[in-house]
C-alpha cells in the first residue's frame, strides 16, 4: 500500500479514528527517540507541585501550540 493509498483511507474514517491514529503516529515517532522518552520520564516522576499546570493554564498553552 502507498502512501497516497493510506492518505486516502484516512480521510474515510471518523474524527475519532484519525485521531487514534494520529496518537499511534505520534507515539510511533517518539518511540525510538531516546531524548524525548527521557524527557517524558522527567516530567512523569517531577513531584514538586510548582511545576505542575492547573487543567486551565494546560488549555492555555495548548490553545497557543
Amino acid at each position: 500500500m502507498s502512501v497516497q493509498d493510506l492518505k486516502r483511507e484516512l480521510v474515510t474514517l471518523s474524527a475519532s479514528e484519525q485521531a487514534e491514529v494520529a496518537a499511534f503516529l505520534f507515539q510511533l515517532r517518539h518511540s525510538a527517540d531516546p531524548d524525548y522518552q527521557t524527557a517524558v520520564e522527567r516530567r512523569l516522576n517531577d513531584k514538586d507541585p510548582a511545576h505542575w499546570l492547573t487543567p486551565d493554564e494546560f488549555e492555555r498553552r495548548l490553545d497557543r501550540a
